[in-house]
Protein backbone atom coordinates (compact mmCIF):
# COMPACT_ATOMS: atom_id res chain seq x y z
CA UNK A 1 0.00 0.00 0.00
CA UNK A 2 1.52 3.31 -0.77
CA UNK A 3 1.04 6.20 1.26
CA UNK A 4 0.65 9.96 1.32
CA UNK A 5 2.95 11.86 2.68
CA UNK A 6 2.47 15.60 3.15
CA UNK A 7 5.30 18.54 4.25
CA UNK A 8 4.48 21.27 6.36
CA UNK A 9 6.05 23.81 8.15
CA UNK A 10 4.16 24.41 11.29
CA UNK A 11 1.38 22.87 13.57
CA UNK A 12 -1.54 24.25 11.59
CA UNK A 13 -0.46 23.12 7.94
CA UNK A 14 0.15 19.21 9.97
CA UNK A 15 -3.44 19.57 11.15
CA UNK A 16 -5.01 20.64 7.93
CA UNK A 17 -3.27 18.13 5.70
CA UNK A 18 -4.20 15.19 8.49
CA UNK A 19 -7.60 16.16 8.32
CA UNK A 20 -7.45 16.17 4.33
CA UNK A 21 -6.30 12.40 4.30
CA UNK A 22 -2.17 12.26 4.69
CA UNK A 23 -1.01 9.21 5.74
CA UNK A 24 2.29 11.02 7.29
CA UNK A 25 3.35 14.47 8.17
CA UNK A 26 6.81 15.74 7.26
CA UNK A 27 7.78 18.86 8.60
CA UNK A 28 9.69 20.69 6.10
CA UNK A 29 10.50 24.57 5.56
CA UNK A 30 10.69 25.26 1.66
CA UNK A 31 12.07 28.59 2.21
CA UNK A 32 15.07 27.11 3.77
CA UNK A 33 16.19 24.90 0.57
CA UNK A 34 15.15 21.47 -0.90
CA UNK A 35 15.32 19.72 2.60
CA UNK A 36 15.03 23.31 4.90
CA UNK A 37 14.65 21.99 8.59
CA UNK A 38 12.03 23.79 10.93
CA UNK A 39 13.15 25.13 14.41
CA UNK A 40 12.98 22.25 17.41
CA UNK A 41 10.25 24.56 18.85
CA UNK A 42 8.40 23.65 15.63
CA UNK A 43 8.88 19.98 15.56
CA UNK A 44 8.10 19.25 19.44
CA UNK A 45 4.73 21.29 18.53
CA UNK A 46 4.15 19.57 15.66
CA UNK A 47 4.71 15.92 17.52
CA UNK A 48 2.63 16.87 20.22
CA UNK A 49 -0.39 17.93 17.79
CA UNK A 50 -0.40 15.05 15.76
CA UNK A 51 -0.61 13.05 19.12
CA UNK A 52 0.35 9.86 17.19
CA UNK A 53 -2.18 9.65 14.97
CA UNK A 54 0.02 9.57 12.19
CA UNK A 55 4.06 9.20 11.75
CA UNK A 56 5.90 12.13 11.65
CA UNK A 57 9.29 12.97 9.59
CA UNK A 58 11.12 15.74 10.02
CA UNK A 59 14.62 16.99 7.93
CA UNK A 60 17.98 18.20 8.92
CA UNK A 61 18.05 20.83 6.25
CA UNK A 62 20.54 21.47 3.49
CA UNK A 63 23.78 20.93 5.20
CA UNK A 64 27.26 20.10 3.66
CA UNK A 65 28.86 16.70 4.23
CA UNK A 66 30.19 17.26 7.27
CA UNK A 67 30.31 14.27 9.76
CA UNK A 68 29.99 15.91 12.80
CA UNK A 69 27.39 18.90 11.35
CA UNK A 70 25.31 16.13 10.21
CA UNK A 71 25.68 13.92 13.29
CA UNK A 72 24.69 16.96 15.57
CA UNK A 73 21.70 17.62 13.09
CA UNK A 74 20.36 13.93 13.22
CA UNK A 75 20.59 13.05 17.00
CA UNK A 76 19.07 16.98 17.63
CA UNK A 77 15.97 16.60 15.19
CA UNK A 78 15.69 12.70 16.50
CA UNK A 79 15.48 14.68 20.44
CA UNK A 80 12.60 16.53 19.21
CA UNK A 81 9.98 13.09 19.42
CA UNK A 82 9.59 12.55 15.74
CA UNK A 83 9.22 8.94 14.20
CA UNK A 84 11.69 9.35 11.38
CA UNK A 85 14.51 12.01 10.51
CA UNK A 86 15.24 13.18 6.64
CA UNK A 87 18.58 13.87 5.72
CA UNK A 88 19.79 14.22 2.15
CA UNK A 89 23.16 13.26 0.07
CA UNK A 90 24.56 16.86 -1.41
CA UNK A 91 27.20 17.51 -4.16
CA UNK A 92 30.90 17.40 -2.53
CA UNK A 93 32.39 16.73 1.03
CA UNK A 94 32.32 13.64 2.64
CA UNK A 95 28.98 11.62 2.09
CA UNK A 96 30.22 7.92 3.02
CA UNK A 97 31.70 8.97 6.05
CA UNK A 98 28.66 11.30 7.07
CA UNK A 99 26.78 7.89 6.99
CA UNK A 100 29.06 5.73 8.84
CA UNK A 101 29.21 8.39 11.75
CA UNK A 102 25.08 8.71 11.99
CA UNK A 103 25.12 4.99 12.05
CA UNK A 104 27.84 4.69 14.44
CA UNK A 105 26.17 7.05 16.51
CA UNK A 106 23.01 6.93 16.23
CA UNK A 107 21.63 3.19 15.46
CA UNK A 108 17.95 3.85 17.04
CA UNK A 109 17.42 6.62 15.10
CA UNK A 110 14.43 5.58 11.76
CA UNK A 111 17.14 7.66 8.89
CA UNK A 112 15.65 7.91 5.90
CA UNK A 113 18.45 8.63 3.26
CA UNK A 114 17.42 11.40 1.02
CA UNK A 115 18.75 11.08 -2.70
CA UNK A 116 18.57 13.73 -5.64
CA UNK A 117 17.76 12.80 -8.83
CA UNK A 118 19.01 15.96 -10.30
CA UNK A 119 22.47 15.44 -7.84
CA UNK A 120 23.05 11.80 -7.51
CA UNK A 121 26.10 10.78 -5.97
CA UNK A 122 29.02 8.82 -7.39
CA UNK A 123 28.61 5.70 -5.42
CA UNK A 124 26.02 3.16 -4.66
CA UNK A 125 24.02 4.57 -1.84
CA UNK A 126 21.03 2.84 -1.40
CA UNK A 127 23.71 0.25 -0.49
CA UNK A 128 25.34 2.41 1.43
CA UNK A 129 22.25 3.12 3.06
CA UNK A 130 21.57 -0.11 4.51
CA UNK A 131 24.74 -0.75 5.53
CA UNK A 132 24.67 2.34 7.81
CA UNK A 133 21.22 0.75 9.19
CA UNK A 134 18.85 3.39 7.49
CA UNK A 135 15.24 2.84 7.45
CA UNK A 136 14.67 3.57 4.14
CA UNK A 137 15.71 5.62 0.88
CA UNK A 138 13.89 8.78 -0.85
CA UNK A 139 14.32 10.12 -4.32
CA UNK A 140 13.66 13.82 -4.36
CA UNK A 141 14.92 16.58 -6.46
CA UNK A 142 17.40 19.47 -5.23
CA UNK A 143 16.07 21.96 -7.55
CA UNK A 144 12.29 22.30 -7.38
CA UNK A 145 12.35 25.37 -10.06
CA UNK A 146 14.11 22.22 -12.98
CA UNK A 147 11.91 19.86 -13.24
CA UNK A 148 10.27 16.82 -10.82
CA UNK A 149 11.59 13.45 -10.36
CA UNK A 150 10.14 12.00 -13.83
CA UNK A 151 12.10 14.84 -15.73
CA UNK A 152 15.12 13.61 -14.03
CA UNK A 153 14.24 9.72 -14.21
CA UNK A 154 11.98 7.40 -16.03
CA UNK A 155 9.73 6.03 -14.67
CA UNK A 156 11.32 2.48 -14.94
CA UNK A 157 14.72 3.91 -12.94
CA UNK A 158 12.32 5.05 -10.00
CA UNK A 159 10.80 1.24 -10.75
CA UNK A 160 14.37 -0.50 -10.16
CA UNK A 161 15.43 2.46 -7.33
CA UNK A 162 12.22 0.93 -5.30
CA UNK A 163 13.08 -2.98 -6.23
CA UNK A 164 17.10 -2.60 -4.81
CA UNK A 165 15.47 -0.46 -2.17
CA UNK A 166 13.02 -3.74 -1.05
CA UNK A 167 15.70 -6.43 -1.58
CA UNK A 168 17.87 -4.65 1.22
CA UNK A 169 14.96 -4.21 3.48
CA UNK A 170 14.45 -0.37 3.05
CA UNK A 171 11.42 1.34 2.55
CA UNK A 172 11.35 3.08 -1.01
CA UNK A 173 9.82 6.54 -1.06
CA UNK A 174 9.68 9.30 -4.29
CA UNK A 175 9.02 12.86 -4.16
CA UNK A 176 10.42 16.06 -6.40
CA UNK A 177 7.94 18.80 -7.53
CA UNK A 178 5.47 15.85 -8.21
CA UNK A 179 2.04 16.70 -9.38
CA UNK A 180 -1.57 14.66 -9.88
CA UNK A 181 -0.37 13.40 -13.00
CA UNK A 182 2.27 11.71 -11.75
CA UNK A 183 0.62 10.13 -9.48
CA UNK A 184 -0.90 7.21 -11.47
CA UNK A 185 2.57 5.98 -13.09
CA UNK A 186 4.22 6.27 -9.94
CA UNK A 187 2.24 4.12 -8.45
CA UNK A 188 2.23 1.28 -10.74
CA UNK A 189 6.02 1.20 -9.40
CA UNK A 190 4.74 0.60 -6.11
CA UNK A 191 6.47 2.90 -3.67
CA UNK A 192 5.98 2.94 0.01
CA UNK A 193 5.09 6.41 -0.10
CA UNK A 194 4.25 9.03 -2.36
CA UNK A 195 5.30 13.00 -1.30
CA UNK A 196 4.22 16.37 -2.02
CA UNK A 197 4.36 19.72 -0.99
CA UNK A 198 3.90 22.21 -3.80
CA UNK A 199 0.87 20.10 -5.09
CA UNK A 200 -0.89 20.30 -1.64
CA UNK A 201 -0.85 24.15 -1.72
CA UNK A 202 -2.53 26.96 -2.75
CA UNK A 203 -2.07 27.58 -6.65
CA UNK A 204 0.64 24.54 -6.55
CA UNK A 205 3.62 27.16 -5.00
CA UNK A 206 5.59 25.14 -2.38
CA UNK A 207 5.41 28.60 -0.31
CA UNK A 208 1.90 28.86 -0.36
CA UNK A 209 -0.46 27.53 2.51
CA UNK A 210 -1.49 24.21 2.44
CA UNK A 211 -4.91 23.77 0.81
CA UNK A 212 -7.32 21.31 2.20
CA UNK A 213 -8.78 20.72 -1.15
CA UNK A 214 -5.87 19.96 -2.92
CA UNK A 215 -4.97 17.38 -0.42
CA UNK A 216 -8.31 16.13 -1.08
CA UNK A 217 -7.72 15.74 -4.58
CA UNK A 218 -4.61 14.09 -4.37
CA UNK A 219 -5.59 11.85 -1.21
CA UNK A 220 -8.28 10.44 -4.07
CA UNK A 221 -5.38 9.33 -6.73
CA UNK A 222 -4.17 7.18 -4.04
CA UNK A 223 -5.92 4.38 -2.58
CA UNK A 224 -6.44 4.29 1.48
CA UNK A 225 -6.72 1.62 3.56
CA UNK A 226 -8.92 2.49 5.77
CA UNK A 227 -8.30 1.14 9.58
CA UNK A 228 -5.04 -0.38 9.16
CA UNK A 229 -2.94 -1.66 12.17
CA UNK A 230 -0.48 0.28 13.55
CA UNK A 231 1.53 -3.08 13.66
CA UNK A 232 0.67 -3.64 9.73
CA UNK A 233 1.96 0.08 9.58
CA UNK A 234 5.30 -0.30 10.28
CA UNK A 235 5.87 -3.54 8.44
CA UNK A 236 8.71 -3.21 6.04
CA UNK A 237 6.83 -3.30 2.76
CA UNK A 238 3.98 -1.23 4.33
CA UNK A 239 5.18 1.50 6.09
CA UNK A 240 5.49 5.05 5.67
CA UNK A 241 8.27 6.77 5.16
CA UNK A 242 9.28 10.53 4.57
Amino acid sequence: MTRLLASVRDPAEAETALRAGADIIDLKDPARGALGAVDPATLMACVAAMDGRVPVSATIGDLPMDADAVETAVLATAACGVDYVKFGIFPGGDPRGCLARVGASAPSVDVILVLFADAMPAFDAVAAAAEMGARGVMLDTADKAHGSLLDHMTIEDIGRFVETARARDLLAGVAGALRPAHVAPLLAVRPDVIGFRGALCRDGERDGGIDPLAVSRIRALIPQEIGLPEAQMQAPDTATVC
